[in-house]
């Protein structure tokens, strides 16, 4: 992230990060996580809405608009990765804004001008408004554009500085939350225990292990692999490395089929439509995850990709992190994984076994059975 300038059995797939009690999850180094604790769950200062200006819906918030909500705020700039930060909002915004969510971005008086000319082009969805000086991101501590924040029900800055990853779960929790629920639960939080609510039953799947272990995978591979065989394991290392490098995806509950190539990989150009056709297909039961970064820069592939408009997506790891542990020794190298994060098939997309493992994988896979 670019910084700032001036002031149970759900099943899911792990991602790497420092977490607390339900698996919030916040941004930064120990120091800073310390500073974050000492305004969270405290109520939050209203008297900094006070300090923006230029609200692009024309009302500003405050104590009384914001009484009994729960209120997403998104520190932001215009830079691509805040670009990317305002459809998680809008998203966020459309889903749980009739259950009491109220969504806002924080945006520094730098750049105003053309951060207006995308809220006019409609390209932006949310309010927005500026923060004059810097102080409302000084209050809250804010250190990296995009940096996100929750208020609970009983007005009290609840999670600060909260990892993207988190968001769902954060905000599940506190539209489940009344207010007197929210002053209990961060007590408790203040104490460094945090309680997630118990979701509704009909919204949890819960799969027990044995029927992953029944279920008819596909054969392996057993060809030449050019990487270390995980076949039957779960990843070296956990996704969350990455940087998405076109909209972020929910992956929780989803096969998935994790591609690594490069621009200049022949090979991986012509796999290309075959896997788009798959995520087409299989929406919402599949999350084909291109994972770039193979002796390359970022501009080069955002460059390539932004010319392609695939239904799947890019994500740039400069660290390699899964690759240098799976010790990939030519691509393109796919791994297919089932939604319990076993990886079920590994070999090259253009093989004629791949596709028919992700079909297998998809039809066998038990989160799916109705």
């Amino acid at each position: 992230m670019a910084a700032l300038l001036g002031a149970g059995a759900l099943l899911s797939v792990g991602m790497s990060s420092t977490e607390m009690g339900p698996g919030i999850a916040r941004e930064g180094d120990a120091a800073h996580q310390e500073a974050l604790r000492e305004i969270e769950t405290k109520p939050f200062a209203v008297e900094l809405f006070d300090g923006l200006d230029g609200w692009t819906l024309g009302q500003a918030l405050t104590s009384e608009a914001i009484e009994g909500k729960v209120v997403l705020i998104g520190v932001v700039a215009d830079d691509p990765q805040s670009m990317m930060a305002f459809s998680s909002l809008a998203r966020h915004q459309r889903k749980n804004a009739d259950k009491g969510l109220v969504v806002l971005a924080i945006h520094p008086e730098t750049g105003w001008g053309a951060l207006n000319e995308k809220v006019n082009a409609g390209r932006i969805n949310v309010q927005v408004a500026r923060d004059v000086g810097g102080a409302f991101a000084a209050g809250v501590l804010a250190d990296n554009y995009p940096d996100f924040f929750l208020i609970d029900r009983a007005g009290q800055l609840r999670y600060a500085d909260i990892a993207n990853k988190s968001l769902k779960v954060a905000i599940g929790q506190l539209l489940r939350e009344s207010v007197e629920d929210a002053l209990a639960n961060a007590k408790l939080q203040a104490q460094g225990i945090e309680v997630a609510l118990e979701e509704p039953k009909h919204q949890k799947k819960e799969i027990l292990p044995a029927k992953y272990t029944r279920a008819d995978w596909p054969e392996k591979n057993t060809g030449k692999l050019n990487a270390k065989n995980v076949q039957g394991k779960q990843l070296p290392v956990p996704l969350g490395n990455e940087e998405w490098l076109t909209k972020e995806k929910d992956l929780e509950g989803k096969v998935l089929v994790l591609d690594f190539w490069a621009t200049w990989c022949g090979p991986c150009r012509r796999a290309s439509p075959m896997l788009d056709k798959l995520q087409k297909k299989y929406e919402g039961k599949l999350e084909v995850l291109a994972i770039s970064g193979q002796s390359e820069d970022e501009g080069t592939v955002r460059k390539y990709i932004g010319k392609k408009k695939n239904a799947y997506s890019h994500l740039f790891d400069k660290k390699q992190s899964i690759y240098r542990k799976l010790e990939i020794r030519a691509i393109p190298h796919t791994i297919v994984m089932s939604t319990d994060g076993v990886i079920r098939w590994q070999g090259n997309p253009l093989s004629p076994a791949f596709k028919k493992a992700v079909e297998q994988v998809i039809a066998q896979d038990p989160m799916f059975e109705d």
